[in-house]
């Protein structure tokens, strides 16, 4: 029950950022839900979850965004791990802890961009790229994170999410 509502968390999200975001863009920049979905998971569920959810939801990123396919799914999956190494070691009922891990893995995933377009031989500023792009989308994920972050910690308290299945 719990891999389907996940996965139909990262489907709906998919059919938001491609149908809704786009409306709500300001200046080429939309905010990063999926970044808020891998850092919830991260703060609640730990590894390996956190990290295969952003596996899985970079892959589909990837196939309905992307130019490259892995792209988006290995910036997503490391993000995920990196955080979720941090599972039960912060206390996550405060709204500024995934704010702050947010804040934090943008940065971390819009470096990790500018790495990948510096490699491939695009000629890009460091400074441009982080005060056009990466500043604001930085601000723009914080901004709805709060809301995210709550429906899923309301949601991954529910019992079947934390059931443990045995089969004697």
């Amino acid at each position: 029950m719990k891999v389907w509502i996940i996965a139909g968390i990262l489907l709906g999200n998919l059919i938001i950022q491609s149908s809704l975001f786009p409306f709500i863009e300001v200046y080429g920049i939309r905010p990063d839900s999926l970044m808020v979905l891998v850092i919830s998971f991260a703060l609640m569920a730990g590894n390996p979850t956190s990290a295969v959810i952003g596996l899985c939801g970079g892959l589909l990123q990837d196939i309905l965004f992307g130019q490259n396919i892995g792209f988006y799914a290995l910036q997503y999956m490391l993000v995920g791990y990196l955080v979720g190494l941090v599972y039960g070691k912060v206390f996550t009922g405060k709204v500024l802890v995934p704010v702050f891990f947010v804040g934090i893995a943008t940065v971390f995933r819009g470096l990790f961009a500018f790495l990948w377009m510096y490699f491939a031989g695009v000629d890009v500023s460091l400074y441009w790229l982080f005060l056009r792009v990466i500043l604001p989308e930085m601000i723009y994920t914080v901004i709805i994170t709060p809301v995210i972050h709550y429906y899923m910690d309301k949601l991954y308290r529910h019992k079947f999410m934390n059931r443990r299945w045995h089969f004697d």
